[in-house]
């Protein structure tokens, strides 16, 4: 959170139009595994990752098929956002390497065609990095600011969905920390859960998500009250 730190950021979103519009021009989405897009069955994949390798292994309590409606309304909501863009699925600083003075990018075996909003929702929201609001708002802002000029971005439009592609790369982060960390049992993965927890706060307290999902909300807001947690 020092200023260094936000210049680096900085030129490695600046390399994201490189990357998502560019690059994914030429690209045959049709040989990406194990999907082509970021579509339904992708989403509920994620979706369910949460649920059974986090919900159920904590012990939060829910009910399935209210759970399930509003997986259901979740993913309606996100695919009517722009897809049409190539998503590195996995943008974190754990696969950007600095070298000198450039950036290398690695481990994006996952990509597919998908929403603007992920990827950058990975960067900023990373639980370990523990980035301050302040700083992922101001970062925010510059990919916007940069996206503009690339892409003639639509602003209004990008922000409608961002927060909910926030949330479900969140809830698939969790998924991957309970699934890792308490059935796999490698505690790496469990000091990640703390810092995801605490993004988890602040999102319930502050995100703009234009998408109504009671029952996950309130398995969400039992996870932040978790003493387990």
């Amino acid at each position: 959170n020092n200023e260094k730190i936000i210049r680096i950021y900085q030129s490695v979103i600046k390399e994201m139009p490189a990357i998502q519009i560019k690059a994914g021009r030429d690209l045959d989405y049709s040989i990406c595994y194990p999907r082509a897009e970021f579509d339904r069955q992708s989403m509920l994949w994620d979706l369910h990752y949460f649920k059974y390798y986090f919900l159920k292994l904590i012990g939060i309590k829910f009910d399935e098929q209210e759970l399930e409606d509003d997986f259901s309304h979740f993913t309606d909501f996100l695919l009517k956002a722009d897809r049409d863009f190539f998503l590195y699925r996995d943008f974190q600083s754990r696969n950007i390497i600095l070298h000198e003075d450039s950036i290398f990018f690695i481990d994006y075996q996952g990509g597919r065609k998908g929403a603007l909003q992920y990827d950058i929702a990975s960067l900023l929201f990373e639980a370990k990095t523990r980035l301050k609001p302040e700083v992922r708002n101001e970062l925010l802002e510059f990919y916007l600011e940069v996206f503009s000029r690339e892409a003639h971005l639509n602003r209004k439009e990008f922000l409608r969905y961002y927060h909910g592609y926030v949330l479900i790369r969140m809830l698939q982060a969790l998924g991957a920390f309970g699934y890792r960390g308490y059935f796999e049992r490698k505690h790496f993965f469990l000091q990640s859960i703390p810092p995801a927890v605490n993004n988890l706060e602040w999102f319930l307290q502050h995100a703009e998500l234009n998408v109504t999902i009671p029952h996950l909300w309130h398995c969400l807001e039992q996870i932040i009250r978790s003493d387990l947690l």
